[in-house]
């Protein structure tokens, strides 16, 4: 992608102002804006993006050598932010007098204050800190819903539209792996060409905001964990998802998986459908098959050789599944 250097003509507002407490320089990329640390602040970036009107989303991935407080005012004002924890921790704050709320790693909050009560992100020194954040203007995103088909129902609108009403609201939600894994496709996934690039990461975002509104409307109506597991559940089930993506090739099995786990067969299990929808065996084929796509589409292996490196013994039984996620053979998916 072409880069541009600092211009303050095409920078969004919001990051010139985020910039007067995170010193660095901004770029765009088309319609994305990067804030670079300088280094006398510490390591790393903060990235804006604007959905649309009245809908923004910033992710950081940074390091700082000092403490540092971000208003919110610096990143939005009369909006509902919804916050992500991917790694590390941070806190939020209304003002200086109260207790600041830590969010942990996988951590969900929703936030809302209005410019009659001041509210700050915290950001430790020597904390590896990834956390995305979704900023919705009620009146400009939620209104215009409201004139056409509403896509997250008449009642979760009205739920999120009290909140609004609110000066001041606060909701540290329960650990979510589902918004984890959209956030690692969306800071770790390689793309063809520029196009599919941005339209990937853009609807991610939004797959992202209807799970953030899914969860905190579960949540205020149930009083309780969506998912069930514990936070080292949820963190060993990522820890081994990722595993299997990184080593289709192995021969997994249940017994292999508790044991590079340290879970249970049956949490093992629970974890896997509550974050995947899937059973664990459906996972695996699932992650060879998407392997087995790239490497067709990629390299110039065989079809034989793609089945031998996604840890497949059978062509006939990986063409019979291959053509049942893709609607046709390998050899015609090669082909086209």
């Amino acid at each position: 992608m072409e880069k541009i250097e600092n211009d303050l003509v095409s920078v969004p507002s919001e990051l010139n102002d985020l910039k007067e407490h995170l010193q660095g320089n901004i770029t765009v990329d088309y319609d994305m804006h990067t804030l670079t640390l300088d280094s006398e602040v510490g390591k790393g970036q903060v990235r804006y993006t604007n959905l649309q009107s009245g809908l923004q989303t910033f992710d950081f991935k940074l390091k700082l050598i000092k403490d540092i407080e971000i208003p919110i005012d610096s990143i939005t004002s009369e909006s509902i932010q919804f916050l992500y924890c991917l790694d590390g921790k941070c806190y939020h704050q209304f003002e200086s007098f109260e207790k600041a709320t830590l969010i942990e790693r996988f951590q969900t909050a929703v936030a809302h204050s209005d410019k009659s009560l001041a509210s700050k992100i915290i950001i430790r020194k020597g904390n590896h800190l990834v956390l995305n954040i979704i900023c919705v203007n009620k009146k400009e995103y939620f209104d215009k819903f409201s004139k056409e088909n509403n896509p997250f129902g008449k009642k979760l609108q009205g739920l999120l539209y009290d909140i609004g009403t609110k000066s001041k609201h606060f909701h540290l939600g329960s650990y979510s792996l589902k918004i984890a894994e959209q956030l690692k496709l969306l800071f770790g996934i390689e793309y063809s060409n520029e196009v599919s690039e941005l339209l990937s990461q853009k609807g991610r975002y939004y797959l992202i905001l209807a799970e953030h509104i899914e969860q905190f409307h579960a949540e205020i109506e149930n009083n309780s964990n969506t998912s069930g597991l514990l936070k080292n559940e949820l963190m060993a089930i990522s820890q081994v998802s990722d595993f299997i993506k990184g080593h289709p090739e192995i021969q997994h099995s249940i017994k292999s998986l508790c044991l590079e786990s340290g879970l249970s067969p049956a949490k093992l299990q629970e974890g896997f459908k509550f974050m995947f929808q899937r059973t664990v065996s459906d996972f695996v084929r699932n992650v060879r098959l998407e392997k087995a796509e790239k490497l067709i589409k990629t390299t110039e292996l065989t079809i034989s050789e793609v089945v031998y490196s996604v840890g497949l013994t059978s062509r006939s039984y990986f063409c019979k599944i291959f053509k049942k996620k893709y609607s046709c053979s390998p050899k015609e998916y090669k082909s086209r």
